[in-house]
């Protein structure tokens, strides 16, 4: 009997595609809650007018200070702005940050990685030197300095954090390509007379990838604590831009009369790194 072709050899597969995409999908409700959380921050990161119900840095001194209630549902700050529009349109400063923190560093790196170990020999020696150089030194010391001598700004905070998050990705994918480009698939394509550059990209990088996004999806969360540990320290964002960090810092003189104020962008910081990390786990588990 003839193998079906074409739309019929399709319909045939989708059952097989079905039950394989079923068996991906995450089984941990706590999971499903990090994927939720995950899309409604997406949301808030693209369009915050959405979700804020006033201007976030508006200021009204005759409401300063005030506890939550339905009129102001985190409360409001020294200048009376609303802390929860504050604290939503800070979503796309902070998690925005982390984002770029984290997809320039992984890009150079897979970049960087992927170079050192397809060429190998005396010039993987010395670009891994300079990766060692990097690692030497504390990663977030490296980052204040770099933020400090460029000035004060998100835009300070994520050159720096960029500069010496690479190193941790160029050597991951570096591990990985010389313990893939001995495999007998890759051997194979080489005797075929690949080029070095498709041998790279369509036989070793997809080998890579599962790794490389286990661990993008878990470092935006440690990226997004950095970034608002800087701003914390006075390196990133200035007043009245929203951002959680900034939030926090300029809560620490209310801390004893104005619960509100720290707790609700501490929420935040801490509910997105939970998701980043529940999403990660599931993601870095392999299908039964």
């Amino acid at each position: 009997m003839a193998e079906p072709r074409g739309f019929l050899a399709d319909l045939t597969r989708l059952p097989r595609l079905a039950q394989r995409a079923q068996a991906r999908l995450p089984t941990s409700p706590l999971t499903w809650v990090g994927l939720l959380v995950l899309v409604f921050l997406l949301l808030l990161t693209i369009d915050p007018a959405l979700f804020a119900i006033g201007s976030p840095i508006r200021l009204d001194i005759v409401n300063r200070l005030q506890p939550p209630s339905l009129a102001h549902p985190f409360g409001t700050d020294e200048g009376g702005r609303d802390i929860y529009s504050r604290v939503v349109w800070g979503t796309r400063n902070s998690l925005g940050v982390a984002f770029i923190v984290v997809l320039s560093g992984a890009a150079f790196g897979v970049l960087y990685g992927l170079v050192s170990g397809m060429v190998g020999g005396f010039v993987d020696e010395i670009l891994m030197r300079l990766v060692d150089i990097f690692l030497a030194f504390p990663a977030f010391i490296l980052a204040i300095v770099i933020a400090a001598v460029r000035g004060p700004g998100l835009g300070s905070v994520a050159i720096g954090l960029a500069i010496v998050w690479w190193p941790g990705y160029a050597r991951l994918v570096r591990g990985k390509v010389l313990a893939i480009r001995n495999l007998m698939h890759v051997e194979s394509a080489r005797a075929l007379g690949v080029s070095p550059m498709r041998l790279a990209m369509r036989h070793i990088l997809p080998f890579v990838w599962p790794d490389v996004n286990v661990r993008m999806t878990t470092d935006v969360g440690y990226a997004l604590v950095a970034v608002t540990a800087l701003s914390f320290l006075g390196l990133g964002a200035q007043s009245p831009t929203p951002e959680w960090g900034l939030l926090i810092k300029d809560s620490f003189s209310y801390f004893d009369s104005a619960w509100w104020y720290m707790t609700f962008p501490g929420l935040a910081v801490m509910a997105t790194t939970m998701a980043f990390s529940l999403v990660g786990d599931a993601i870095g588990k392999e299908p039964d």
